[in-house]
């Protein structure tokens, strides 16, 4: 019998070799590739997530500008954001209060003020805004309201079904009488105690008005600390800043790049309380439009100051809008309450990480194409930031508690 002993050659093992060396090659890089592509995916991802989530909040706050604000200049001094360069932003210590306050490409400055003593340095060119209204506080009581009812020998503020959206006795809240008339203006009410212009919330706080039937009252909630409240609102900024403690800042943010901050400014003593809002942000731009001739339209947009315009408004017209408040002494029309009509904040922010293989296009317009003269265009390429991928958010409001709006 004979038997067939041949195997291999040299040569075909290693052809073989050869060719499995390829293919698991070309498996490897496929493999990298996904990996990397699905990476970028969940990064991409979380940065929207996180977006969606801060600019809500955002744009929850901007729409609630004026809520609860008074049109009337108080007999009493109140106090505001309690240093630089917030306290740009007061319209203490008498004047009525603006729902919006907007600082347009600000120079760098350092904030002290902050709660917890850090230091921040804003990021010079971008723009700020200030929102007054009662319920952009972060306490509970800031996000509750009641009016009050009458009776032939009573007057007593209404309970909701629900108790979690009742005050509590002591809480800190303001009482604002609208008058129901051609001039629809609104005073605050102040108590017969120190001159003081909140009161402390209870059942019978209220039982020594009398009935009006041309005006209605209505209860604000403010603050439930045990301190006398600085302002009869509350108040909320919005900044991009750079925290000067580096270990607040993520590491994969592109250098020198800041956080969008939500602040409160405290009621006690008129510090700052930060929260971060988004990580990672090159730039925010603010683009106003205004009803300047009065027919309920948007006829003209604006830089955040006023300085430039488009549309049938004059800068004259807007930036005496900007600084004016109406109130029933005053007959300047237009004004920001009645005037202001629309705001645009435009955010320009990092997603995922430094991408050495991707070329950023530069520079960037933060706005519409339209709109190019009234918010500036950010050199990534000067920045240093060309292998960063970067996101223009937008977010569009017409705050509903303005007059213009109702």
């Amino acid at each position: 019998m004979i038997r067939d002993n041949k195997g291999f050659t040299l040569v075909e093992m290693l052809v073989t070799m050869a060719v499995f060396v390829v293919v698991i090659a070309i498996a490897g890089n496929s493999f990298n590739a996904i990996l990397s592509h699905t990476s970028k995916l969940f990064r991409s991802e979380e940065s929207n997530i996180e977006g969606m989530v801060g600019l809500e909040i955002m744009r929850h706050d901007i729409q609630q500008a004026g809520f609860g604000l008074f049109t009337e200049p108080m007999t009493s001094n109140y106090n505001e954001a309690g240093a630089a360069p917030a306290s740009a932003y007061n319209d203490a210590p008498t004047n009525v209060p603006r729902p919006i306050v907007v600082g347009n490409n600000i120079a760098s400055a350092t904030d002290t003020s902050d709660t917890a003593s850090l230091k921040y340095d804003l990021l010079a060119g971008t723009d700020y805004l200030a929102i007054k209204a009662a319920n952009v506080g972060r306490n509970r009581v800031s996000q509750k309201w009641t009016y009050l009812h009458y009776t032939s020998n009573d007057v007593y503020p209404n309970t909701w079904r629900s108790a979690a959206e009742n005050f509590s006795t002591n809480d800190r809240v303001v009482l604002l009488r609208r008058q129901m008339s051609a001039s629809n203006q609104t005073v605050t009410v102040q108590p017969d105690r120190n001159g003081d212009y909140y009161h402390a919330y209870s059942n019978s706080a209220f039982s020594h008005l009398t009935s009006s039937g041309s005006s209605m009252f209505t209860v604000y909630g403010l603050d439930n600390s045990p301190t006398t409240p600085r302002m009869p609102f509350n108040r909320s900024d919005y900044f991009v800043s750079r925290p000067q403690d580096s270990s607040q800042v993520p590491p994969v943010c592109a250098p020198n790049s800041g956080i969008l901050y939500k602040t409160t400014v405290n009621q006690s003593d008129g510090k700052l309380n930060y929260v971060p809002i988004l990580d990672c942000v090159a730039d925010m731009q603010i683009v106003l439009g205004w009803d300047i001739n009065g027919d309920s339209m948007i006829d003209t947009y604006s830089s955040a100051d006023g300085s430039q315009v488009s549309g049938t408004g004059t800068t004259a017209q807007v930036q005496a809008a900007i600084a004016q408040s109406a109130n029933n002494s005053s007959t300047i029309i237009p004004n920001i309450r009645n005037s202001l009509k629309m705001i645009k904040v435009y955010i320009l922010a990092q997603q995922g990480r430094l991408d050495p293989g991707y070329t950023s296009t530069s520079p960037i317009t933060v706005g519409d194409l339209n709109e190019s003269s009234l918010t500036r265009n950010f050199d990534v390429a000067a920045a240093g930031w060309l292998n960063y991928h970067w996101k223009l958010y937008r977010i569009v409001s017409r705050p509903k508690n303005l007059p213009a709006n109702q």
